[in-house]
């Protein structure tokens, strides 16, 4: 059975989610494991990549909108704890 359009699925073994074609049988992922298409689940599906692309980004925004920098944070710290000089 030969499906058409695109997917977006996440690996089992590092839990990276990734675009896969459906047209293919298996998706090898960055960390080498090779994802049977047939037996994963299927998180999104799209007719076209550049659709399942922002699929994914839009999964993965709302993870990174928090983020501040560890030097940010280290750097407001030593603020508070440095001594003030008294007149």
């Amino acid at each position: 059975m030969i499906r058409e359009g695109f997917a977006v699925i996440g690996c089992t073994r590092c839990r990276r989610m990734q675009v896969a074609d459906l047209a293919h049988a298996t998706k090898t992922c960055i960390c080498g494991h090779k994802i049977d298409l047939a037996k994963t689940k299927l998180l999104a599906v799209s007719d076209s990549a550049d659709e399942a692309g922002a699929i994914l980004r839009s999964f993965t925004a709302p993870k990174n909108s928090g983020f501040v920098s560890a030097a940010s944070m280290h750097s407001s710290s030593l603020a508070d704890k440095t001594p003030k000089k008294d007149k």
